[in-house]
């Protein structure tokens, strides 16, 4: 980029990872006036991203982010209903092509860690990775293994959510992972959520996402779609090139 070359991309390495790099990535952008078509990263094209650069560009105060930002994750967490194995599901999204090429950076919560840092830095929060709170639904053994050995270690991960969604259903609440980050800290990680809660709804991949800002006080602002699988990141990724073509 300090070459003066365009750059779109769904990668969240860049802006997602150490402070350190994102801030360079920043710097490079504006000493050679660059373009860096970023949309795809957080939503697969949904407006999130430019939703809180518009508010923060026009004077308005964020004071909360809040979102169910993977999804897999989110297809996982409507699918699995408690009659069968959730290992099960997690071979159904890996076979659709929600998941990431290897599915423990969903499951680990740090492709959400990721997206939530991007989403708190464009909102004025340069938080490092690591104030970043992570809950993991990976057990123990499974981050060990080749990636090739993974579906055969599947089972473990039944224990893991099937006690938190039977204890979620009894208490007449739902799961789902959920990022958020306000003036107090950020936190990733599996939520029991009232049916009415922002984060409860949608279907499908449907990520949601609620900012709270001076100018949504009483309600938030909620973006709600569909962001996993090759074409609606592929359509991010068009966008942000034609966007650029454009001038």
């Amino acid at each position: 980029m300090l070459r003066g070359v365009h750059v779109v991309t769904a990668n969240t390495l860049g802006q997602g990872t150490a402070l350190s790099r994102a801030q360079a990535l920043h710097a490079a952008r504006h000493a050679s006036g660059a373009h860096y078509g970023d949309s795809a990263t957080v939503g697969a094209g949904l407006p999130v991203l430019s939703s809180v650069r518009a508010l923060v560009a026009g004077g308005d105060h964020i004071h909360s982010i809040e979102g169910v930002l993977s999804g897999s994750l989110a297809w996982l967490f409507h699918r699995y209903d408690g009659s069968g194995a959730f290992s099960d599901c997690v071979r159904e999204a890996i076979a659709a092509g929600y998941t990431e090429p290897d599915p423990r950076i969903d499951w680990s919560g740090e492709d959400v860690r990721r997206k939530l840092l991007i989403l708190a830095r464009a909102a004025g929060w340069q938080l490092e990775a690591e104030q970043v709170h992570v809950e993991s639904l990976v057990p123990a053994v499974v981050p060990k293994l080749p990636l090739a050995e993974l579906d055969a270690h599947l089972r473990a991960l039944d224990a893991v959510v099937g006690g938190r969604w039977q204890q979620a259903r009894a208490a007449g609440r739902c799961l789902r992972f959920v990022g958020r980050v306000d003036a107090h800290g950020a936190s990733v990680g599996l939520r029991e959520l009232v049916p009415d809660h922002p984060m409860a709804g949608g279907a499908g991949t449907d990520n949601r996402v609620a900012i709270s800002s001076d100018r949504y006080r009483a309600q938030p602002l909620l973006i709600q779609g569909p962001s996993a699988g090759a074409e609606v990141t592929a359509a991010a990724l068009l966008d942000d090139v034609l966007r650029i073509v454009a001038g």
